[in-house]
């Protein structure tokens, strides 16, 4: 080996040693674990947001019979089966999103909306112009959760599942 060669092989092989001898600072904390140094309230689990009520308690609350999750990510999407027909369930949580900006969309898109509180929390409902089967419960919480309650068969009141959703929801991550 040449006297270049040798040198060239010595300084890769220093910056590779020195590449290993890094150190990380810091409380290790499980996958899609959060902390909150600022005391706000946060999902425990960041990346599990779709498990802010699990499947078998939608199903209750909505007095179905199963549960068909089909789309998984920042919205979550269930389809529940019952004896009078199919509910689409819709849960959202945008943690940098304010519930002022999600009222004001609301009410943009001529929605029906009424002030209410959820838990002891600011929340809003929101209905469709026209459309009796579907409500969207909005609260107030590390930025803000919606669950939207759409029943296919047009039997009951929409609105009073996706507050219990999100009462759940707030009485589990609180």
């Amino acid at each position: 080996m040449t006297g270049r060669r040798r040198l060239a092989a010595a300084v890769a092989s220093a910056m590779v040693l020195a590449g290993c001898g890094t150190s990380v600072t810091g409380t290790p904390l499980p996958e899609g674990a959060a902390s909150s140094d600022d005391g706000s309230p946060q999902f425990d689990k960041l990346l599990r947001e779709c498990d802010a009520v699990p499947n078998d308690k939608i199903v209750e609350t909505l007095h179905g019979a199963g549960i068909d999750q089909y789309f998984y990510g920042a919205v979550c999407m269930w389809t529940v089966s019952s004896a009078a027909g199919s509910i689409d369930v819709t849960f959202g949580w945008f943690e940098n999103n304010s519930l002022q900006r999600e009222r004001a969309v609301a009410d943009q898109l001529g929605y029906q909306v009424e002030t209410t509180t959820i838990a002891g929390t600011s929340a809003f409902s929101a209905r469709r112009p026209g459309d009796s089967a579907a409500c969207g419960i909005t609260a107030a919480y590390s930025g803000v959760i919606t669950w939207w309650v759409q029943q296919r068969s047009g039997t009951g009141d929409p609105c009073d599942g996706a507050r219990t959703l999100a009462e759940l929801t707030l009485q589990r991550n609180q």
